[in-house]
């Protein structure tokens, strides 16, 4: 450009920005990205880690700072994701060049960690590269990928707060961790053959095996039949070839875990189409870098073991998430590979090398273990297409510590969830910070998890809980730990109903404020009257709610005892429906003998051990075991998912007739408003039976006319409302077909209507609805 060209010109003006960015920022290639956006726009200045995101500052043209920030907000590195971005105006230095600073620790931690990401496609074209340094190396990973909450210890995430601390990087890799141009620059866990962790294989008593290559001969064994224990991010799995039906069944009897449906991984896409009918969004969603497991509709003659998952049509299917599991399909000696939480029944998963081989000895006949600690146990996530929208069924690898939202400010607070499939919550803020998947609190060892999991999230975060949030029931054992802990600390203590608790989690997912009509449908749920809550249409504000209506109260006879033997459920509910329970008849339906039924009967009549419900979950249950003749269940909720599985083959849209419950005004001082009666519902199911109508068909007219049934209830409650809102919640939500349904029936009806998104509908999502609840309470702001 010639002097006479720049003649008349005014230098351009030089500002500074400082930029404060909130999210998950950190471990994520968050501060290599802005390294290289702030050298394409020509600005100096620096970014550093701290203990709310990252802080940056830039100087240059205004108009290259603009630029830069609208970048920043708009090209983001595929793990990250921010909730907000501050610019302030600071006055110009002079600077020049560009830096990465050392991270600051100042005051409480307010970043987000990032989840465990699946193994990216750079790093997957090197692992299976001969000519690359890191070829078949089963620990490489990048700011793109690679484990990240399972191995931290704290905030902010670098390298001495991980368990990668122990591993002192060679040149090479310490070259790629200091050069921000590399997409190594502060990936913690960087490592190679030379300096990273190592695999080795072990027998069942926990010797060493002479083998050159642990992983070959791994699957070697493992296309042989063997079990195998093998060592991944979150904790071990216990694995076995999918297509061996011997291998199979000798895993579920060494687990214990008899029926339960066993998770299958398969080494791509490709793969996952040979064995299911996937849909293009069932694809997607296998594919994102949560890498869930994936409930789909298995093929006729797929090659899978009938044992994996039987009596229903669904696989539970998901892709290689680690180098590790990658390489275990790389030689194709096996195309799918059970992949089961390593533990015996509801057990925490096991981590530690030593504790599996104590834990697993008598499970497994090798283990294929490694060197890099696992810090957090976290069991794979589990997900499904609901109305084609992904829905989580258990949040944990892949979306744990990802915090959730809140519409609300919520003060320091604990929320301990509910018994079963436990998660805690911690929020503070805006923000609610939800542990991994627990499992069942039904011992001490369940509990140990529970209160390390705990601990770590309280350190993590540096929330110490003023108010510590509950269910009502007082058998729950997070009930009486939740009491107990916060009378040592004097800690607020709140309970909260169960049902109350799930809808309030659906309206604050959406940011629902307001009222809403709430269908709280689960198997479970200790009520205000003292009695087993389950089939409830709420009229819900975030912090209180009436009960407008609910499924007829029938027994339970044997108590939980009628959970795992359905045809007890199916007993009570035909007694209370004034059907001979003593019946040939009925006998022959039940498969009961007339010396059982007759105890069952008299103890409902002597209100003895027969505690009542109004739990649509039993409803289900019960008519399960009449139409698929499911008297006993080897995991909760069987027989109510295996008749959801027989009716895929019909329509949704199914003549209900006399299906369909009917609404009743509650008798006179009941504290609700309507009753939801199933007496000709059952007539009419007996009748198909009898009459041989195909059990795909009472299924689906079953399910039709239970959802009839609550939409009826729900359109009642408007019309004494006005609130045309309507939040879905529950357990009962994971059936896709029923969740259907209540949607596009209510939606017909002129409803909006909202679904759980980012935490599950069931008890998983149980301590955000109590965080939620207990909040509003305790008179936060809103807006």
């Amino acid at each position: 450009m010639t002097d006479e060209t720049n003649r008349g010109r005014e230098p351009r003006e030089v500002s500074r920005r400082g930029v404060s960015v909130r999210g998950v920022v950190q471990g994520v290639g968050f501060r290599p990205f802005v390294y290289r956006l702030a050298q394409e726009e020509g600005l100096a200045g620096s970014i550093g880690n701290d203990t709310d995101g990252v802080t940056i500052e830039v100087e240059g043209p205004l108009e290259r700072l603009n630029a830069f920030v609208h970048r920043l907000r708009t090209e983001l590195p595929p793990l990250a994701r921010i909730d907000s971005v501050a610019v302030r105006e600071l006055a110009a230095t002079g600077e020049v060049g560009f830096r990465i600073i050392a991270s600051e620790v100042l005051g409480r931690v307010s970043t987000g960690i990032p989840a465990d990401a699946a193994t990216c496609a750079d790093c997957l074209r090197e692992l299976l590269d001969p000519a690359d340094r890191r070829f078949s190396y089963p620990f490489l990973n990048c700011t793109n990928c690679g484990p990240r909450y399972t191995i931290t210890r704290r905030i902010p995430y670098d390298r001495p707060q991980t368990s990668m601390t122990h591993f002192a990087m060679c040149a090479e890799c310490q070259a790629e961790y200091d050069d921000p141009r590399n997409r190594r620059f502060h990936a913690q866990p960087n490592a190679c053959w030379k300096c990273g962790p190592r695999v080795w294989l072990v027998d069942s008593d926990g010797a060493a095996m002479a083998v050159e290559n642990p992983v070959a001969a791994c699957v070697d064994r493992l296309a042989a039949g063997d079990i195998i224990a093998i060592k991944g991010i979150g904790g071990f799995h216990l694995s076995v070839d999918a297509a061996n039906e011997e291998a199979v069944v000798r895993v579920r009897e060494r687990k214990h875990r008899y029926g339960k449906p066993l998770a299958v991984m398969v080494r791509d896409v490709e793969a996952a189409r040979a064995v299911c009918a996937l849909t293009a969004e069932e694809e997607a969603l296998l594919k994102t870098s949560a890498r869930p497991i994936v409930l789909v509709r298995k093929t006729d003659g797929c090659g899978i073991a009938e044992n994996v998952a039987p009596g229903i049509p669904w696989l539970g299917v998901f892709l290689p998430y680690a180098p590790l599991q990658h390489l275990l399909f790389a030689s194709g000696q096996v195309r799918a590979l059970v992949m089961t939480s390593a533990n015996l029944g509801e057990e925490p998963i096991a981590i530690d090398n030593d504790e599996a081989l104590k834990r697993l000895g008598g499970i497994a006949d090798a283990f294929l273990m490694h060197d890099r600690e696992i810090l957090q146990r976290c069991d794979d996530s589990v997900a499904a297409l609901v109305d084609g929208v992904p829905q989580l069924l258990r949040r944990a690898r892949g979306f744990v510590p990802l915090a959730v939202p809140l519409p609300i400010d919520a003060p320091p607070l604990l929320a301990v969830g509910g018994h079963l499939k436990n998660v805690l919550a911690l929020a503070h803020g805006r923000r609610v910070y939800q542990s991994q998947h627990l499992g069942d609190l039904e011992n001490l060892t369940g509990l140990e998890f529970f209160k390390e999991s705990l601990d770590h999230l309280m350190r993590t975060f540096e929330i110490e809980p003023r108010t510590v949030v509950h269910d009502l029931h007082p058998g729950y054992l997070s009930t009486t730990w939740a009491k107990e802990w916060a009378r040592e600390r004097g800690l607020e203590l709140i309970g909260v109903q169960h049902h109350h608790a799930h809808v309030a989690g659906c309206m604050a997912e959406h940011g629902l404020i307001g009222e809403a009509i709430g269908l709280a449908l689960d198997g479970t749920g200790y009520g205000t009257d003292g009695r087993v809550w389950g089939g409830e249409v709420l009229i819900s504000r975030l912090d209180s709610f009436e009960r407008f209506a609910h499924l007829e109260y029938v027994p339970m006879p044997g108590g939980d005892a009628a959970v795992k033997e359905p045809w007890r459920m199916a007993l009570g509910a035909l007694h209370a429906a004034g059907f001979d329970v003593e019946s040939e008849q009925m006998l022959a339906l039940l498969g009961a003998e007339r010396g059982e039924a007759r105890v069952l009967k008299r103890m409902i009549e002597r209100q003895i051990n027969s505690p009542m419900t109004s739990s649509l979950g039993r409803l289900f249950d019960a008519v399960g075991a009449v139409v698929r003749g499911r008297r006993v269940v080897d995991y909760e909720a069987q027989a109510a998912i295996e008749l959801e599985g027989i009716a895929v083959s019909e329509p949704d849209r199914f003549e209900r007739g006399e299906y369909v419950p009917e609404l009743h005004e509650a008798d006179e001082g009941s504290a609700c408003e309507a009753v939801i009666r199933t007496g000709k519902m059952w007539k009419a199911v007996l009748e198909d039976i009898w009459r041989g109508v195909p059990a795909s068909r009472i299924s689906a007219r079953f399910h039709a006319g239970i959802a009839e049934g609550f939409i009826n209830a729900a359109a009642n409650a408007r019309i004494k409302t006005s609130i045309n809102v309507v939040a879905l919640s529950g357990g009962c939500m994971h059936n896709r077909r029923l969740a259907r349904l209540l949607r596009s029936g209510l939606e017909e009806e002129g409803f909006k209507v909202f679904m759980h998104r980012q935490v599950s509908p069931g008890d998983g999502g149980l301590s955000y609805g109590q965080v939620v609840v207990g909040a509003a309470m305790m008179g936060s702001h809103v807006g």
